[in-house]
């Protein structure tokens, strides 16, 4: 391969991309190199460039190391798929680096496909090429997908790269993906003056490309940035805006964003790089999203033209099952969660709201969602929710209830009504609700949370606030306009009628408990 090219970096991708392929993180020990390998987090806000400089660095290490083998893992193959698809074949351009055409002969690379015989190998060699990008060189690429770990248990990666390492749990890295950078030591030196001995500065690099986290399981990639202070020499972590970017960006770009994101509390998450703060101690004290939530899994199918492998179907619900739902109704925001139970696990799969609507709201999610799962082959739903809504809608001669029932069941659904005429106080919701959560019940299932489809309710749950005296849920977001109301506490709501309904006949409400700091009589 030749490198004859023009690369394009903003300030922040050239101080990433230096940090890394010049870093000194082996040390002399016993007048011995000892190797180590570099740990980088490029933290940066939708429009920064850190997908663009995730790959300059494959690109680099592509003619810097020859013949290994790296790993880039995402949440899922579509997520992983979708940077490489998007954004290398421009960035590996400007390297001087093509995708090989098997008509002409000429190319350096090819994506999800076995490469010319007469091409070089990745020193560990993979069995298949349908999840990889190849060099002709033998530098490989081999793409990892958090909801498929029993296909990552066992390799061996010269690198490591983690796009959007905030929606993947800190378990995941440290038993699964973390274990697996250990290839061929000595082979890749250290070529600088006076480095004889150690490790290429790009051989066991660790690096990670994040937007800020939502959830407090995604807080774990700022543990690079707490590293770094104690060990400069081995640990490197940046943070980035799109404002860094902007000599690449749209001139609108800001603005677009601005209005796409709706909210300021989205716009300045994603854009300008805010950090997310939760409360210490909330009403869902016992929720835990490292053990309550799950990643979306699919089942995937190779595309031969397209090439990659494609999701055809999710793995967390089954469409031969009825679902469960539960409803919250305001003027402004009305909302349902759905569910599943799995014997073992109850599952919330999806969350779906409604803001603006031509009909009245409750018309338009239940619209919404007949739409969304139109292809569900037991169309049977469990409907629990808000008993307030057995009133009549302004103007109508129906309940909200009355409406979701007609809707869908002109649309071929069998409603089932679960609603409950009235729920306790706060106190025993409270006391309910995080003993479900606390999992000491062995004849209960295991509450788990879709943190794909259900992100809004786990920030709901996470930021709904208690009144340490009475146990009342605090719900003055609800009256916030400046707080997506999606991020309020009414899908909270949806989550307490429904587990109570199912499950508080279950869980003893007598006694004294000590939790989280806080007495329950």
């Amino acid at each position: 391969m030749s490198k004859e090219a023009i690369i394009k970096l903003n300030a922040k991708q050239l101080h990433f991309h230096q940090a890394c392929t010049s870093n000194e993180a082996d040390i002399k020990k016993d007048g011995v190199a000892y190797q180590g390998g570099f740990r980088a987090t490029f933290q940066g806000a939708r429009g920064s460039g850190k997908s663009r400089e995730l790959c300059h660095l494959m690109a680099e290490s592509a003619f810097q190391l020859p013949r290994a083998r790296a790993g880039l893992a995402g949440l899922t193959y579509r997520q992983v798929q979708d940077i490489i698809l998007s954004q290398a074949g421009a960035v590996l351009e400007e390297h001087g680096l093509y995708e090989y055409n098997s008509k002409t002969g000429f190319g350096h690379y090819v994506i999800n496909r076995r490469p010319p015989d007469h091409w070089h190998t990745a020193i560990n060699p993979i069995r298949t090429f349908d999840n990889c990008l190849a060099f002709v060189n033998g530098y490989t690429v081999q793409f990892v997908s958090a909801d498929r770990e029993e296909t990552t248990r066992g390799a061996n990666f010269d690198q490591l790269f983690i796009d959007e390492s905030a929606t993947i749990k800190e378990t995941f890295y440290n038993k699964v993906l973390r274990p697996t950078v250990r290839s061929n030591k000595h082979i890749y030196k250290d070529p600088r003056p006076g480095r004889k001995g150690f490790n290429h500065p790009l051989h066991w690099l660790i690096a990670d490309f994040t937007s800020a986290p939502w959830l407090p399981q995604g807080q774990w990639v700022y543990k690079t940035e707490e590293l770094q202070k104690s060990n400069p020499d081995k640990y490197f972590f940046m943070e980035s805006t799109a404002y860094d970017n902007l000599e690449f960006l749209p001139g609108s770009f800001i603005d677009d964003q601005r209005e796409a994101c709706g909210d300021e509390l989205t716009f300045g998450v994603e854009i300008l790089n805010h950090r997310v703060t939760r409360i210490p101690n909330g009403f869902y004290h016992a929720l835990d999203a490292n053990r309550h939530a799950y990643s979306m899994a699919y089942g995937y199918q190779f595309d031969d033209e397209k090439r990659l492998y494609v999701p055809d179907q999710r793995l967390d619900y089954d469409p031969n099952k009825p679902l469960e739902s539960s409803w919250d109704f305001n003027a402004v925001f009305t909302s349902l969660i759905l569910s599943q139970d799995h014997h073992s696990e109850y599952r919330f799969i999806d969350t779906l709201f409604v803001k603006t609507a031509t009909e009245s709201l409750v018309e338009k999610l239940a619209n919404d969602f007949a739409e969304k799962y139109k292809g569900h082959r037991k169309k049977v739903l469990y409907v629990y929710g808000d008993n307030g809504a057995n009133k009549k809608d302004a103007g109508r001669n129906k309940t909200y209830f009355g409406i979701i029932k007609d809707t869908l069941t002109a649309k071929g659904w069998t409603i089932v009504d679960k609603v409950q005429e009235s729920y306790p106080a706060y106190s025993i919701r409270y006391r309910v609700i995080n003993a479900l959560l606390q999992e000491t019940n062995v004849r209960l299932p295991k509450i788990r949370i879709n943190e794909t489809t259900c992100k809004p309710l786990l920030i709901s749950l996470q930021s709904a606030p208690v009144d340490g005296t009475t146990y009342e849920k605090i719900k003055t977001s609800e009256r916030n306009k400046a707080l997506p109301q999606e991020f309020a506490t009414h899908l909270s709501d949806c989550f307490d009628y429904i587990l109570y309904k199912k499950f508080h006949k279950y869980v003893p409400v007598g006694g004294t408990t000590r939790t989280g700091g806080i007495t329950i009589r």
